[in-house]
C-alpha cells in the first residue's frame, strides 16, 4: 500500500489508471518514467530546483563511484519502509525493500525513477512531504536543509533519520588549491528538539580523481556560488589529485 497522501487536502492517494488520485478527486498524472509530481504552485516543476543541465552533470560525476563509501554505508542503515529526502538522482538508494524518494527538482526526481525502476518517487517540498503521518521506518537525508517538524511526523515510533553532513577534511586538499586560507568544516549535528541525537559516525576515503571531475565536484558544493573566477580557475592546472571524501553521518531517533 502507498503511504503517498494528496498535497491538497491531505487524503491518501491511490492508483487510478496513469494517475494517482485521492477521495476528493484531485489527481497527478504519472510520468512515463514512474514519478508522479506533487508540488502545488508548480505544475510543471522544470523550473524548479536543479537544472537539467546540473542534474544530468551531477548523475554522471557519482556514477563513478567516488562516494562509494558513503553509498555503502547508507544502504547498509536502510531498513523496513525508506524515505529518501531530498533524494537527488536516486545514487543512494540500492535498496531491495519499499523505498520512496523526493526532491523539489523534477529532474532529479526524473532521473531516480529511471536509475532505481522498483521505488516511488515524487517531485514535493520537505516544508510539507506528501506522505502520512507515523509511516517511515527509516530517513535519509544528505546534504539538505533539515525539517524537524515533518522529519518528526513521518518516521514511526522507534524509527531512525541518518543525517549526512560534510565531514571536518571534506575535499580539503580541493581546498588548498582554491583557497589561500582553507577551513575545515564543523560537523556540528542539525538542532531539533522533536528528534534524539543517538549516534555520530565517520565515512571516510581517498580517491584519485581527475581535473575535469575536479572542476565538476567543486560545482556541485556550496564553495563555487561565493568563490571568484581567479580562485575557481586554479583548478584548470589539475590533471588527477588525491582528494580526501569525508563524511559525518548523525543518527537520530524519534522516541516511542
Amino acid at each position: 500500500m502507498s503511504v503517498l497522501i494528496c498535497p491538497v487536502c491531505k487524503e491518501k492517494l491511490n492508483t487510478a489508471g496513469h494517475s494517482l488520485r485521492c477521495c476528493n478527486n484531485h489527481s497527478f498524472d504519472i510520468s512515463k518514467e514512474g514519478y508522479v509530481n506533487l508540488l502545488l504552485g508548480s505544475k510543471s516543476g522544470d523550473k524548479t530546483g536543479d537544472s537539467k543541465e546540473s542534474a544530468r552533470s551531477r548523475h554522471t560525476f557519482l556514477e563513478k563511484g567516488y562516494y562509494s563509501c558513503l553509498k555503502k554505508y547508507i544502504a547498509s542503515k536502510m531498513s523496513g519502509t525508506v524515505l529518501d529526502i531530498c533524494c537527488g538522482e536516486g545514487y543512494y538508494d540500492d535498496y531491495e525493500g519499499t523505498l520512496y524518494g523526493f526532491d523539489i527538482s523534477k529532474e532529479m526526481v526524473r532521473l531516480a525513477s529511471k536509475r532505481n525502476g522498483s521505488h516511488t518517487y515524487f517531485v514535493a517540498n520537505l516544508s510539507s512531504i506528501p506522505v502520512e503521518n507515523e509511516c517511515i521506518d527509516t530517513a535519509v537525508h544528505l546534504f539538505a536543509p533539515f525539517n524537524e517538524k515533518e522529519f518528526s511526523r513521518v518516521l514511526k515510533n522507534g524509527g531512525s533519520l541518518y543525517c549526512v553532513v560534510g565531514g571536518e577534511n571534506h575535499l580539503w586538499e580541493m581546498k588548498q588549491i582554491v583557497y589561500n586560507t582553507p577551513y575545515k568544516n564543523d560537523e556540528q549535528p542539525p538542532v531539533t528538539k522533536k528528534l534524539k541525537l543517538v549516534s555520530k559516525t565517520k565515512v571516510t576515503d581517498k580517491v584519485c580523481i581527475n581535473g575535469e571531475d575536479l572542476k565538476t565536484l567543486f560545482s556541485m558544493t556550496p564553495y563555487y556560488y561565493r568563490t571568484s573566477k581567479e580562485d575557481k580557475e586554479k583548478l584548470d592546472s589539475v590533471n588527477t589529485l588525491d582528494l580526501t571524501v569525508d563524511f559525518t553521518v548523525f543518527e537520530f531517533l524519534k522516541e516511542e
